[in-house]
């Protein structure tokens, strides 16, 4: 895996990375105004940007959980829409990842739906499959007047369970595989935010530093009804978990 490097302006005391996960577009309990608004308020800042983190089509076929039957959109449709409502922010997506919704075509044909996405908006390179790693930089340190620097490691994410501690426990263990700043996860369709703190070796001082990291999960963006039902899980909250960072000072912070 390589590291993603993403140099923002320096002149931004602060930047907005909203992830953009399981918006289940061609799924009938879609919340596509809901999704428009989420759009246009990206457009109404320079410092926001979008993280892709996969399951945006529902892509249901015949041999898929998800009902075919009950898509609004078809598969191919669900993908030529989401290319036309994610034209105007292309230039805000930091990466693109997939999810299993998305991963069904490719495991059955080979074809790579999110990467077909990211090519139509001329972001093939920001295409990563199963997970990515960014190196955000940014602003002034107030302290020191170095540029400040984050890590986000994005994957999509896995598991179930009806309860939010399942998810949160799945997050918390993903914290044990990589070290990021920021771990940025969807699937579970639960909004969650809280941050653990870890000690490493700072070995040009010889001595040993206290740092946090955050952990978050992105909800989707369907209103009650249908598979949810069916299943007796409970209802989600809707939308993006958007994450705040700080140019002056290492700072992170997530709404709820």
């Amino acid at each position: 895996m390589n590291i993603i490097e993403v140099n923002l302006p320096e002149c931004f005391d602060k930047v907005e990375i909203l992830p953009l996960s399981d918006l289940h577009l061609g799924d009938k309990n879609c919340d596509l105004k809901a999704f428009d608004k989420f759009i246009q308020y990206v457009l109404s800042a320079p410092n926001r940007y979008l993280i892709y983190n996969g399951d945006n089509i529902d892509n249901a076929t015949r041999s898929s959980v998800g009902d075919v039957y009950e898509s609004t959109l078809s598969p191919r449709e669900q993908k030529k829409y989401l290319e036309k409502a994610l034209e105007p922010v292309k230039d805000r997506i930091l990466v693109f990842v997939e999810g299993n919704h998305e991963y069904r075509t490719r495991k059955d044909t080979d074809m790579h739906i999110v990467e077909d996405i990211a090519d139509h908006l001329g972001k093939a390179d920001l295409y990563y499959p199963d997970e990515a790693y960014l190196k955000v930089k940014f602003g002034r340190r107030k302290s020191s007047g170095s540029q400040m620097v984050y890590t986000i490691y994005v994957t999509h994410g896995s598991g179930g369970g009806k309860r939010i501690g399942s998810a949160v426990n799945n997050l918390e263990l993903l914290g044990l595989s990589v070290i990021a700043d920021i771990y940025v996860v969807g699937h579970t369709h639960n909004k969650v935010g809280f941050k653990r703190s870890i000690r490493v070796p700072d070995l040009h001082n010889s001595n040993i530093i206290q740092t946090e990291r955050l952990f978050v999960i992105s909800s989707s963006w369907l209103s009650f009804g249908g598979y949810a039902a069916r299943k007796m899980l409970l209802p989600g909250v809707k939308g993006s978990a958007p994450i705040t960072l700080y140019g002056g000072e290492k700072k992170m912070e997530v709404v709820i």
